[in-house]
């Protein structure tokens, strides 16, 4: 059976740089023996609002029917990819909405059995990767020490078990030439296609 990649796209102009990337991602993978799952946020007029209340409780986010098709393919996926760009210093609200209302107890992380004062749950995602390809316009050096990157690298994706955990960015892109574009995007395609490869080899043996 062949492993599925599970790509999050989160960009509301499709002849952004952004779009040429996610391209770039999709030709890396199709290259390999690996079946891709789009979600395309904007697209899907996706509603990242987490209303949290009396009637609308936490707990019960796994059972919210608006967001199930995107829990199933969390669940189904043998690996994350996202895409997207970098806005003030974070994700955008758009896909920090979705990890808002699709990374739900019971899916990605669970406490079950853990105790009352317990502080790190069960990572329910252990064994998938996430891979990460975004552009920001800061220097390169703020990218690397970027906090942002770091506390969801802990908090989010560590935490509900994802591993290895790796970003690939392009920095100060509104300096960068057409030149220097082209081969990021040679780049994110080669990376993308090795991704696919080891997925591909893992689920062979």
């Amino acid at each position: 059976m062949r492993p599925t990649v599970l790509v999050v796209y989160c960009h509301s102009n499709p002849h952004s740089y952004t779009r040429a990337v996610l391209d770039a991602v999709l030709a890396g993978l199709a290259t390999q023996p690996c079946d891709v799952e789009l979600v395309d946020l904007y697209a899907d007029g996706f509603d990242p609002v987490l209303i949290v209340d009396a009637a609308h409780r936490r707990r019960d986010l796994d059972k919210v029917e608006a967001t199930a098709r995107y829990r199933a393919q969390l669940a189904a996926c043998a690996a994350v990819v996202f895409v997207y760009p970098l806005w003030w210093g974070g994700f955008p609200a758009m896909l920090k909405g979705y990890l808002d209302r699709t990374f739900v107890s019971g899916l990605t992380y669970s406490f079950a059995g853990r105790g009352p004062r317990a502080v790190f749950p069960a990572g329910l995602m252990r064994g998938k990767p996430a891979y990460f390809f975004y552009t920001l316009d800061s220097p390169r050096i703020v990218a690397w020490l970027d906090p942002g990157w770091f506390g969801a690298y802990v908090s989010v994706f560590r935490y509900c078990g994802f591993g290895p955990v790796r970003r690939y960015y392009l920095a100060r892109l509104k300096l960068t030439s057409p030149a220097t574009r082209a081969r990021w995007l040679t780049k994110a395609r080669d990376r993308a296609a090795a991704l696919g490869g080891r997925l591909a080899r893992r689920h062979a043996r």
